[in-house]
């Protein structure tokens, strides 16, 4: 499902962020990237999501050449890709469902089989009695799985969780975490979650790649990473 080979990725300040990194994510994987601020886990996820170009070797996601689209066909490919943010990046003039419907919307997708979807991921988020409400009148963790929701309407082969608890407390991050296992159970989604989140981690055991200046430093099976210190 993803591929990178040999990928280095230099910006030109000169700065090396990724250092001939080599990373296979099979189809249905639910894989966490961990290390340090600086690392190069952020420029990991703009080189999945096609933002970057690697200076050298290739990116692929589900067979695609990453690195050799042509910027016209950028959008197109990003229908594959599902990404969550820290900061929810909802629509703040938008109800929770024209908030998911929108990601419908943009792919011009019908609009009876927007419907359909959207109610399909709000029960799945559990958030179907929340359907007419504006981001303003969510917790935190509501807002979060709304933007889940957005994330997944599109079916998407690989979802980018990037830091999805770092704004919840403790007890809305096990909720964050226990729906991207059901996403990832029931979807058959790939799932890539960058956190800093020791306890996360160390609670929901999943195989654990570590950066550490831009090289690949670890790459744990699922009985955790942390546990060998």
């Amino acid at each position: 499902m993803i591929e990178l080979t040999n990928v280095k990725m230099r910006y030109r300040t000169g700065v090396n962020a990724l250092n001939n990194v080599n990373l296979k994510i099979e189809a249905g994987e639910f894989v966490y990237i961990i290390g340090p601020t600086g690392c190069g886990k952020t420029t990991l996820i703009k080189l999945l999501d096609g933002e970057l170009i690697p200076t050298s070797g290739t990116v692929k996601v589900a067979t695609i050449d990453v690195g050799n689209l042509p910027k016209r066909r950028v959008p197109l490919y990003r229908r594959n890709i599902g990404v969550i943010f820290q900061d929810y990046r909802l629509l703040e003039s938008k109800t929770v469902f024209e908030n998911i419907a929108y990601a419908l919307e943009v792919i011009d997708m019908k609009r009876d089989k927007i419907r359909s979807r959207v109610r399909h991921v709000l029960r799945m988020v559990d958030l179907t009695e929340k359907s007419n409400a504006f981001p303003n009148e969510l917790s935190g963790g509501q807002q979060q799985r709304v933007a889940i929701a957005r994330a997944i309407a599109n079916k998407p082969k690989v979802l980018i969780a990037d830091e999805p608890t770092g704004n919840l407390d403790p007890t809305m991050g096990n909720e964050i975490m226990r729906l991207l296992e059901k996403i990832n159970r029931e979807e058959g989604t790939t799932i890539v979650m960058v956190t800093h989140d020791r306890g996360i981690v160390e609670r929901y055991r999943k195989r654990t790649i570590a950066l550490e200046a831009g090289h690949i430093v670890a790459d744990s099976d699922a009985g955790g990473y942390f546990s060998h210190d």
